[in-house]
């Protein structure tokens, strides 16, 4: 195991957690709902904040090993120096696009922050989830710049 594995090994300890709570918890709603005729309180709203975490903190993983959806419809049509201008343009762009979307989380939980907002039935504070959000962005940006500039390094992904 290298040493960036082992940076990122608790990203996939927390959503491989995250995971699990989810499956407990839908679980256990669609059991109380269609057995008892008593669907878990609040369970939606949980349900919403585990899937925001659970990907949030699986895009760094899915970034750092280059595994996003891809069309390589044209990726046959350049070897070379070639395709490692065009990885790097396409992992240089995703990370300024992401980098963009980061942003725009880091605002909106300052916003979430002064004005307090939480969950309606919880009360649960809606800004540490929105940093934390933000927090597993960046880390994806820096990601992708990292694959960029490996992009130019070798050839292949």
């Amino acid at each position: 195991m290298t040493k960036e594995d082992r940076l990122y090994l608790p990203l996939e300890w927390v959503a491989a957690a995250d995971l699990f709570a989810l499956m407990l918890l839908v679980t256990t709603d669609v059991a109380g709902r269609y057995l008892f005729n008593k669907p878990l309180p609040a369970g939606y709203e949980m349900i919403q904040a585990l899937m925001g975490v659970l990907a949030f903190s699986s895009l760094p993983l899915i970034s750092r090993s280059n595994e996003h959806i891809a069309l390589g419809l044209f990726d046959h049509l350049f070897s070379g120096r070639a395709n490692r201008v065009r990885l790097f343009l396409v992992h240089a762009f995703s990370g300024a696009v992401l980098g963009f979307m980061t942003w725009r989380l880091w605002v909106n939980a300052g916003k979430l922050l002064a004005n307090h907002d939480s969950t309606a039935v919880l009360q649960v504070p809606l800004a540490p989830i929105c940093y934390f959000m933000t927090a597993m962005s960046a880390l994806a940006v820096f990601a992708l710049f990292l694959l960029a500039v490996r992009a130019l390094r070798r050839d292949g992904p």
